[in-house]
C-alpha cells in the first residue's frame, strides 16, 4: 500500500480518487519544514497546495517518488532537486485556468468603474462622490497581457468578446494563439506603453522575478491600472507603492504578495489599490479540479505511467516506466 502526505487539505474528489484506488492517505500536518521532514520519511507521493517544500524537506523522503501540485505553478517546490533524485513533480495546469480568467475581468472592471471608491462613500452617505468619477467605457480599451499562455488566452478571450477590449499580448519567446483578435508582440515598451490595464500572468521564474520594478512602472501610459494574478515575486512592491504615490500609474489590483500571508503592507491603505489573498485561482470548480488532477498525476506516476502534467523528467526515477507511451489516462 502506497501513502500518500497531503499537509494541506483538498476537496473530496481528489482524496476519493486516491482512497478508490487502494492509497493510505494522511491529511493535515503542520507545514513547518521540522514536521515536514518527519512526515515525509514514509511517503510514497506528497500532494502540496501553498507551503514550501525545499530541498531540506524532499531529502528526507527517502520513499518519495511523486510531488503533485495542487494547481499549476511549482514554484514552491524544488523541482531541480527533486528531479536529480528520481522524484516526478507534476501538477495541474488545466484545473483553474478559467477561474482565474474571471477574477481578471472581475478585476478589470472593478477599477475602470471605481466599485470600491463607490461602495465606501456610498456607505457613509456621500452620495457626492459620483459627480467625481472618472470612469471609462470598457470598450476600446486596451489591455496589454503578459504571459499567455492559456490562461493568458482564456482572459483575452473574455476581454475582447465580453466587453469589447482591445488585446495585445507579450511573451519573451514564442506568442501565439488567437490570431486575428489578439496583437502580439515582444516588445515590452510597445505594450506598456499602449495598455490602459497591463495584466500579469507570468509565472516565477528567474526571468521573471522582480520585472516590474520603478523603470518598469514609469513605462506604462499614464492613467493605467496594474493588475497581477500571477506571482507576488514578479513585482517589487516599493517601486509599485511609488509609482502609485507619484500618479505614475492610476490604481492596482494585486492579488498576490512576498511572503503570503502577508501581514502588512502600504498598499493596503491606499484607495486606489484593491488587495485579495491569492485567491484569483479558487472557485468551487476549479479547487475540485486542481484536487483530482493532482490525484491523477500521484496515481498515474505510483501505477507506472509517464505523467501527462510533468513539470520535471528525471532520467532515472524511483519507479520503473511501465508505459513509455505516456498514454493519456483521460484526465483532460
Amino acid at each position: 500500500m502506497y501513502h500518500v502526505l497531503i499537509p494541506e487539505d483538498i476537496t473530496p474528489p481528489g482524496k476519493d480518487y486516491l482512497l478508490e484506488r487502494g492509497y493510505k492517505l494522511k491529511v493535515g500536518v503542520s507545514t513547518d519544514i521540522a514536521t515536514l521532514r518527519r512526515e515525509i520519511a514514509d511517503a510514497d507521493a506528497l500532494l502540496v497546495r501553498i507551503a514550501r517544500y525545499p530541498r531540506e524537506v524532499l531529502e528526507a523522503g527517502t520513499k518519495l517518488k511523486v510531488v503533485a501540485r495542487h494547481g499549476a505553478g511549482v514554484d514552491n517546490v524544488a523541482v531541480d532537486y527533486a528531479e536529480s533524485q528520481g522524484i516526478w513533480v507534476v501538477n495541474a495546469p488545466q484545473a483553474n485556468g478559467n477561474t482565474v480568467a474571471e477574477f481578471v475581468t472581475a478585476m478589470v472592471m472593478a477599477l475602470e468603474c471605481d466599485i470600491l471608491g463607490l461602495d465606501r462613500h456610498t456607505r457613509i452617505g456621500d452620495w457626492n462622490y459620483r459627480m467625481g468619477l472618472r470612469r471609462r467605457e470598457l470598450a476600446g480599451r486596451t489591455a496589454g497581457i503578459l504571459g499567455f499562455g492559456r490562461i493568458g488566452r482564456l482572459t483575452a478571450e473574455k476581454l475582447i468578446r465580453g466587453l469589447g477590449i482591445n488585446v495585445m499580448a507579450y511573451h519573451p519567446r514564442r506568442p501565439s494563439g488567437m490570431a486575428g483578435e489578439v496583437r502580439l508582440t515582444q516588445d515590452l515598451g510597445e505594450l506598456l506603453g499602449s495598455s490602459d490595464y497591463v495584466i500579469v500572468l507570468v509565472p516565477s521564474t528567474a526571468e521573471t522575478r522582480n520585472m516590474f520594478n520603478y523603470q518598469v512602472f514609469s513605462m506604462m501610459k499614464r492613467g493605467a491600472y496594474y493588475i497581477n494574478c500571477a506571482r507576488g515575486d514578479t513585482y517589487v512592491e516599493a517601486d509599485l507603492v511609488k509609482a502609485l504615490e507619484e500618479g505614475l500609474i492610476a490604481g492596482a489590483a494585486i492579488d498576490v504578495f512576498t511572503p503570503e500571508p502577508k501581514p502588512e503592507s502600504p498598499l493596503f491603505s491606499m484607495d486606489q489599490v484593491i488587495v485579495s489573498q491569492h485567491c484569483a485561482g479558487l472557485s468551487k470548480e476549479a479547487a475540485d479540479r486542481m484536487s483530482l488532477h493532482a490525484a491523477m498525476g500521484i496515481d498515474e506516476v505510483l501505477r507506472g505511467d509517464i505523467p501527462v502534467w510533468a513539470a520535471n523528467h528525471p532520467a532515472n526515477p524511483r519507479m520503473p516506466q511501465r508505459n513509455p507511451s505516456g498514454k493519456d489516462p483521460g484526465c483532460g
